[in-house]
């Protein structure tokens, strides 16, 4: 499949054939993290483990979904923390994720359910660095009846609509009937709604202004302060920077502090340079 395909074919895979996945494969897939395209400067490091190496630092992966994963393999991404991490983690680890499922390997984007200084130290990394998710990757295991109902639920249906994230000039504005029948923009759109993100909240919105879309979200901090939400922004932002490249209106994300008419409130971190014709 192609990457546009990818992208709306992937879904989150928690049972995995036993057999490994072939090395080269493997390697393929954690070159296209280490190659990806960037936001930031940050350092970060794409790590390929077998499960027999990682022994009990996967123990009880995302159990809170009610199930074990075990895979053969996992790739976890570490980074130095600066300006943007969060954002620019999740912007490299989607476009790995999504190369993993145009090759048929399947992944599940697992973040903050793991021990990270220990993690950290069975990667041999000092404390300058941060574990900020990972990915058990392999072939995936014949769908069971609960989990395919379980993966049509985690589909279109079960995202939010476009009108909930995505306006117009400012926030809350509906988009005009010219821009959803726009083919090209209307894949776009849709190829960004279907981001992954945790517990599929969808933190973000994008504004749309007619030269450009600005990406922004309500202001959240969590774990050790980290506002982790940032991580699915970058997701979001990959989809929308692989559709529009997809449709020849590819250009770059830039990050910075942006006003959001009509929501003063906001965090808004990045604008994309997007005609809407």
């Amino acid at each position: 499949m192609d990457i546009m395909e990818s992208i709306f074919q992937r879904i989150s895979i928690r049972s995995y054939e036993s057999q490994p996945a072939a090395t080269e494969e493997l390697e393929v897939v954690r070159r296209a993290g280490e190659e990806a395209e960037a936001l930031t400067q940050t350092e970060m490091q794409f790590h390929l483990r077998t499960h027999e190496d990682m022994g009990k630092e996967v123990k009880g992966l995302i159990g809170n979904y009610g199930k074990t994963i075990h895979a053969p393999h996992y790739i976890v991404l570490a980074a130095r923390e600066s300006d943007g991490y969060l954002t620019d983690a999740g912007f490299r680890f989607e476009q790995m994720v999504l190369e993993a499922t145009r090759m048929g390997l399947g992944t599940c984007w697992v973040g903050l359910m793991f021990k990270e200084a220990s993690l950290r130290t069975f990667l041999g990394l000092d404390d300058s660095w941060r574990v900020i998710a990972l990915t058990p990757i392999g072939q995936p295991a014949a769908p069971s009846l609960k989990s395919r109902t379980l993966r049509a639920l985690a589909g279109s249906a079960a995202r939010k609509p476009l009108e909930k994230n995505f306006f117009w000039q400012r926030h809350g504005a509906a988009l005009p009937t010219e821009v959803l029948a726009h083919e090209q923009m209307s894949q776009i759109l849709e190829a960004t709604r279907w981001a992954p993100s945790w517990m599929n909240r969808q933190p973000w919105f994008f504004l749309l202004t007619g030269h450009e879309v600005m990406v922004y979200k309500n202001k959240h901090k969590n774990r050790e302060g980290k506002d982790y939400h940032l991580l699915d922004c970058g997701i979001a932002m990959a989809h929308l920077h692989i559709a529009a490249k997809a449709q020849g209106r590819g250009r770059r994300w830039e990050l910075g502090n942006f006003e959001i008419p009509g929501a003063p409130d906001v965090e808004a971190f990045g604008r994309y340079n997007l005609e809407i014709a």
